[in-house]
């Protein structure tokens, strides 16, 4: 049997919780939505999925490519009318040699599908049990019905040209009126895992968080019961929280906190003294203000939606929702002074520039040279395009850790100040790689790298030793990412040019660092 996924269009149902990404990329507890999905049709020995995109394919590619991370092939399809997307189904020849299922990504049946052969379509259904309604009416509009969804298992060879016009509610009628005639089976199917509307996808994070969806698992250390903490969270001792909890990597919960049940923070996220959460989701990159109380909401940014009341508002105050990214926009006259302040920077420190060229060149045979590193932050959170060349001192300057030293300061920091004045990175921020080089990185610390911005001061450098501690190196990054604000990157700065002068840095706070992380997470 072969996978045939439908990706949705964007509708006004999910409240602009889509706007910017497919809902079918929505975080159910740990995962986006959709891997889900494919992990499910992964489960069942399913290796071969055909996505089939309605528009904006190139998150999830981003997020599925191939098929290899899970051991299945998957190919991806470009509706060319995105209202009618079951024409696609005449280039996948699969499916006249194989048995087949069709699902709408924004809901899921969580159940075995056929092993064997099959006779006839076979349409799954839900409804707390009740049969889809097969009535017609007049025959001419399509039939209104609450389905969670539309899967159908289809046998090998079943012609498709009679479903390649048909939108999808089209689609929807047509299977049911084969059932009606007796041309299809209908199969109840209980489990279901929904995005479809904000509401639908709060009940399936409660069915996850309870676990009752068979085969469908979270990751994160489950530190008691219905508990699920992931790395380098910091939790304050006065949070209290009440399962079923899971918190995503590298958040925060500050004092006072009150959460549960039936709550995931995604990851990145900080939650602000004595808040109380229950019923929600809190997506990844948010930030929630003091003392609110959220109940059955969802929270993407600045967006709060109430899925009760089937409403969203966007907040304006920063003080209450917004996302931890948000710093920049408040600090656009510190992004005007950084490039100022660098070529003042390359001005008084030309003498040590000049010594240090002749220093290399001479007695260490290394030249001023520069390497490619890619542009961040990334468009959409996909992978840059636009790369520009960094100047350094010898083509392995960036290639490996150099704590803060006079070497790192030589050898990159005083090269580098050029590109600061032309704005391709700061002063203070995540260490400049190649996009080969973030190609290669963990899709969690990629999403959380191409949401950032580049500097030659960076976290790993004051607070990692060790080069080859890939761990260290990640938290140092997500940490960053999430402690970003201007107060933040001066301390950082100082600490730097304290390791350079071998200057004891105790008198400065270290809230924040990456060890401060580590010990913190202790608590949990």
């Amino acid at each position: 049997m072969i996978a045939i996924l439908v990706i949705p269009d964007p509708t006004s149902r999910m409240l602009g919780l889509d706007a910017t990404q497919s809902q079918t990329l929505l975080p159910l507890a740990d995962r986006p939505f959709l891997q889900h999905i494919v992990e499910s049709l992964v489960a069942q020995k399913i290796t071969s999925i055909e996505v089939i995109h309605t528009y904006a394919p190139e998150r999830i590619e981003l997020l599925l490519g191939d098929g290899s991370r899970w051991g299945c092939s998957i190919r991806h399809h470009l509706a060319v009318k995105p209202d009618r997307p079951y024409r696609s189904l005449k280039v996948i020849p699969e499916i006249q040699t194989n048995s087949w299922v069709l699902a709408h990504a924004d809901t899921y049946p969580v159940i075995q599908f056929p092993k064997g052969p099959i006779e006839k379509p076979i349409l799954y259904y839900s409804n707390q049990g009740a049969e889809p309604d097969t009535s017609t009416g007049d025959g001419n509009d399509p039939i209104e019905n609450d389905l969670p969804g539309v899967t159908v298992a289809f046998p090998a060879g079943y012609p498709v040209d009679d479903l390649s016009g048909l939108t999808r509610e089209g689609f929807s009628w047509s299977i049911q009126r084969l059932v009606s005639t007796e041309a299809a089976i209908s199969q109840q199917a209980d489990d279901w895992i929904d995005v479809s509307t904000p509401k639908r996808l709060l009940e399936s994070q409660h069915r996850l968080l309870q676990q009752d969806l068979d085969g469908l698992l979270m990751n994160g250390a489950e530190r008691q019961p219905g508990v699920w903490v992931s790395r380098n969270v910091v939790i304050h001792p006065t949070v209290k929280l009440k399962a079923p909890v899971y918190i995503g990597p590298n958040s925060r919960l500050n004092r006072g906190v009150k959460m549960g049940p039936d709550v995931v923070i995604g990851g990145a996220c900080i939650i602000d003294s004595d808040t109380t959460i229950e019923s929600s989701l809190v997506m990844a990159g948010s930030y929630v203000g003091e003392g609110l109380e959220l109940n059955h909401t969802i929270v993407d940014r600045s967006l709060l939606v109430n899925a009760r009341l089937s409403a969203a508002v966007n907040i304006s105050e920063s003080f209450l929702l917004g996302g931890i990214n948000q710093s920049g926009k408040q600090n656009s006259l510190l992004r005007i002074m950084t490039p100022v302040l660098a070529a003042l920077l390359i001005v008084i420190l030309s003498p040590f520039s000049l010594v240090s060229i002749l220093y290399f060149l001479l007695l260490q045979r290394m030249s001023y040279s520069s390497i490619s590193v890619a542009q961040i932050p990334a468009e959409g959170g996909s992978l840059p395009l636009h790369e520009h060349r960094l100047p350094c001192i010898g083509e392995d300057a960036w290639s490996v850790l150099r704590p803060a030293g006079w070497n790192a300061f030589l050898r990159q920091f005083l090269p580098g100040l050029f590109a600061v004045v032309r704005g391709h990175v700061g002063l203070v921020g995540l260490p400049p790689r190649s996009r080969w080089e973030i190609e290669r990185l963990p899709s969690e610390w990629r999403s959380i790298y191409l949401n950032g911005r580049a500097g030659l001061i960076t976290e790993a450098s004051v607070a990692v030793d060790e080069a080859q501690d890939e761990t260290q190196l990640f938290v140092s990054d997500a940490y960053y990412s999430v402690q970003r604000i201007w107060h933040y990157d001066l301390r950082l700065a100082a600490r730097y040019f304290l390791r350079l002068l071998s200057l004891p840095d105790r008198n400065l706070p270290e809230s924040g660092s990456a060890a401060d992380a580590e010990r913190a997470d202790s608590h949990t």
